[in-house]
């Protein structure tokens, strides 16, 4: 059956109030705005540049015998729906052992949603809740993981690189068609591996669409989503921080605000090193553009997802070109869904507990009249 359980509640309230006496969230409307960290500015400049390129990564080795063989033309035009439900699909599945291909599967997560929403509203009458914000802390965190980004790029030699190791990240163009046709394969190869789906059996594969674009749940009130939203970004927040800095457990924020301008200090120096020139006397807009114009100068690198593997199982996938579904550009129930899994998840970690549970727990689970009342609201 499954219910998100109600004694989650308590133990969210608790964390919550030892967060805002650290100063790491507020529950204040009144709450100025935190200082900008000294150098946060090229960490995040840095991070976009290395997330647009696909670095760090070894440059692309692409045999040129994939060029004689056409790929597949998938021509479908809502891919990002597809993916989304079979990443539904396939998170609904290994986080709460429920399969949304099966109708009892399907009303099993319906449940787990009525339970989540009626969770939801009790956080919301927790004191403070109206205006609660995670701010501080997720500055912070976005900080943090900028500098593990920018600490990656440094270990692989991104930073500084000879004319030699550049060469070798030149693509010729005449790859520039084969890598778009390619992107397009690679999402449905994606989507089948998620539906456990043979690539050609598009038979089964519609099958398990249709299941899941008819899956109908409860839908949440805007607040309710914003504030699953926030609380998921606090406990994402937390887990990286924690992990980046190797701590058990966040101090007070000063002190982890001293520890992580001392990691991005160091970063900077080392990235500046590795470039060769000195941060010493510039302004923080001069030091970006600085590093920024001393960049090198390569295209995208598609060594991550072009894979031989990837590209082998693409050229098998002849049935792929056959589909022409009508896929709407987006669903109610993945909007919704995919947020609630992920909350699931980042709470039952942050606070060590299981907060879905297979079947009603015995100390006065409400779980039945809320399902009840949720499956008159949607005419079953």
């Amino acid at each position: 059956m499954g219910c998100f359980c109600h004694a989650s509640v308590a133990p969210l309230g608790s964390l919550i109030g030892s967060l805002e006496a650290s100063g790491m969230i507020s529950l204040s409307a009144n709450v100025g705005a935190s200082a900008t960290m000294a150098g946060a500015n090229i960490t995040a400049a840095l991070e976009a540049w290395l997330a647009e390129l696909g670095l760090p990564a070894a440059p692309w080795a692409p045999d040129p015998a994939w060029l004689n063989v056409p790929l597949p033309r998938v021509q479908l035009s809502g891919i990002a729906t597809l993916s989304a439900l079979a990443q539904l699909q396939a998170q609904v599945q290994a986080q709460l052992g429920i399969n949304l291909l099966q109708p009892a599967g399907a009303q099993a997560f319906a449940r787990v949603m009525a339970t989540l929403q009626a969770r939801l509203s009790a956080v919301a009458a927790l004191p403070g809740m109206g205006a609660f914000s995670a701010a501080p802390m997720l500055r912070l965190s976005a900080v943090m993981n900028a500098v593990v980004s920018v600490q990656a790029a440094l270990q692989a030699g991104v930073f500084g690189m000879s004319p030699a190791q550049l060469g070798a990240y030149a693509l010729p163009s005449i790859w520039a068609p084969f890598l778009a046709e390619l992107r397009n394969l690679a999402a449905m190869l994606a989507v089948c591996a998620q539906l456990n789906v043979n690539v050609n059996d598009t038979a089964a594969l519609s099958a398990a669409v249709r299941a899941l674009v008819q899956l109908r749940l409860p839908t949440f009130p805007p607040a309710q989503a914003t504030m699953m939203a926030q609380l998921t970004a606090m406990f994402s927040a937390m887990a990286s921080l924690k992990l980046a800095l190797g701590l058990p457990s966040l101090p007070a924020l000063p002190q982890l605000t001293a520890m992580v301008q001392a990691r991005l200090n160091a970063t900077l120096t080392a990235v500046a090193q590795a470039m060769g020139m000195s941060l010493r006397g510039l302004t923080p807009e001069a030091a970006l553009a600085a590093l920024l114009g001393l960049l090198p100068r390569i295209p995208p690198v598609p060594t991550n997802f072009a894979t031989p593997v990837v590209v082998n199982a693409a050229f098998n996938a002849h049935a792929l070109a056959s589909l022409n579904w009508n896929v709407p550009p987006m669903l109610l129930s993945t909007q919704v869904a995919l947020p609630a899994c992920a909350f699931a998840e980042q709470l039952s970690a942050a606070l060590n507990l299981s907060a879905v549970l297979p079947s009603p727990c015995a100390s006065g689970c409400d779980a039945a009249r809320l399902m009840r009342d949720v499956t008159q609201a949607l005419g079953a």
